[in-house]
């Protein structure tokens, strides 16, 4: 596998962190599924599917399945450079599956990178309040509606802040896998980043500035401050996915590009 696309599998297993859901990792794909309808809760990962035709038409539909018995679906099927077979789409295509845009897989070597005074306008999460600001950010963003999406991500989010609060400890001290900052503008939040950290990987992801605010390089800060994480706590390197109208930024910050990450989801 490429960098980005190991970096994508290990940081998509955080949301097994959700109640009900499940992560497997098995020989030829990973999957989690999320239990809930959404499919930015429901993957398939590292797909290497072998065998004769029939066999493999036999796979696509067993984990298909097993994310259905989940009330995991529609789901992302990811198709990368590692991905096989090479026509793993149209099979997914003859089952209805829907290509949406793809993502651009993306690293930087942090040996060099010269960290950035964090600003008094940047805030890494470390308190409910934080959480919440970062959380009203990201539905800003990217534009939630009441389907579920942001109660989701914000309740897995928030399960180690209460784990370490029940456990007597400040919610600064939880669970440091995942990691949040919010650029605040006049005083009032206006962007956010994360970063996952799991198995050597530092994935960055939830970039996102509320319309108000955008053209104002705010998002870059935000990603700047969660790679200043990253390079901190002595990662080789930082990964992410970009959408084509985000890629140009991360190409100016010095990342690269290392893979062509297709999406199809399943039907509902």
């Amino acid at each position: 596998m490429t960098p980005s696309e190991a970096a994508l599998e290990a940081a998509l297993g955080v949301i097994a962190g959700l109640p009900g859901a499940e992560l497997h990792v098995e020989d030829d794909a990973t999957w989690v599924a999320g239990a809930r309808p959404l499919e930015g809760l429901n993957h398939v990962l590292r797909a290497q599917l072998a065998g004769d035709d029939m066999a493999i038409e036999r796979r696509i539909d067993d984990l298909d399945a097993g994310l259905r018995r989940r009330g995991s679906v529609p789901a992302t099927w990811w198709i990368g450079p590692s991905t096989t077979p090479a026509d793993l789409d149209a099979r997914l295509a003859r089952r209805r599956f829907v290509e949406t845009e793809p993502e651009y897989g993306m690293v930087l070597d942090l040996t060099a990178w010269r960290e950035r005074p964090v600003g008094s306008d940047v805030e890494i999460v470390g308190d409910a309040a934080g959480l919440d600001a970062f959380l009203s950010v990201m539905a800003g963003a990217y534009g939630w509606t009441d389907d579920g999406r942001s109660s989701a991500w914000a309740e897995l989010y928030r399960l180690p802040a209460e784990a370490a609060e029940a456990a007597g400890a400040e919610p600064a001290d939880a669970d440091r896998t995942i990691r949040h900052v919010v650029v605040r503008r006049d005083g009032r939040p206006a962007a956010c980043a994360s970063l996952f950290s799991s198995d050597g990987h530092a994935f960055v992801t939830n970039v996102g500035t509320i319309p108000a605010a955008r053209g104002q390089g705010l998002g870059t800060l935000a990603t700047l401050a969660v790679v200043d994480i990253a390079a901190r706590q002595g990662t080789r390197w930082a990964t992410l996915t970009a959408s084509r109208m985000g890629r140009g930024v991360y190409l100016r910050i010095g990342f690269r590009e290392d893979a062509l990450l297709r999406r199809m989801i399943s039907p509902a």
